[in-house]
């Protein structure tokens, strides 16, 4: 997959460069994060924004890469959040906000200009691991292809049922038998 790299970051590819990430989460109040040792600023969001690096993004999962349109996620691993982060994702609607990752060039400890787009989606999923000590909080995105999967409509399941017709109790155990459900004619 060609990236359209600018010469900047060629030129630094060239020699011996470190690599860092950018994280971007389109949450109601943005979320911008890097695994880079100090905080970096950057305008690929179209105006000077700065990636906070206070340790907490401690990993991001393979990118997947194929030439056919399918639906592909990666793992982002946050550890030692603070509980604004956490908060926020359990007390909003997160699931569908636009998340991307850029992937960051470091060149004689400077951050080169345009950082190339490794990963673009929607938050997914998410995990809290709250110890009591320690806080961890992981994000699968996924690529846009995500929905293309998702049947919408009524499910056979009683609580959509109860949602149409109050009280009606003919989908009350179809969660147990499901497969055995005849529709129409047998």
């Amino acid at each position: 997959m060609t990236r359209g790299l600018t010469t900047a970051v060629k030129n630094a590819l060239a020699g011996t460069p470190s690599f860092c990430h950018l994280v971007y989460l389109g949450f109601s109040t943005p979320v911008r994060k890097t695994d880079n040792a100090f905080d970096l600023t950057s305008s690929i969001e179209g105006s000077s924004n700065t990636y906070n690096a206070d340790g907490t993004l401690i990993g991001i999962g393979n990118v997947p890469e194929s030439n056919a349109p399918i639906k592909n996620s990666i793992d982002i691993m946050f550890s030692g959040v603070d509980q604004s982060l956490i908060s926020t994702c359990l007390n909003n609607d997160v699931l569908g906000t636009d998340c991307k990752i850029w992937r960051g060039v470091i060149s004689s400890g400077a951050l080169i200009a345009d950082p190339f787009l490794l990963f673009h989606g929607n938050l997914a999923d998410f995990a809290i691991d709250d110890n009591g000590s320690n806080a961890s909080l992981g994000f699968t995105i996924t690529n846009h292809f995500g929905n293309f999967e998702k049947v919408n409509g009524r499910t056979t399941s009683d609580t959509s049922q109860q949602r149409y017709f109050l009280n009606d109790k003919g989908m009350e155990f179809s969660a147990l038998n499901v497969r055995d459900i005849k529709w129409g004619r047998a």
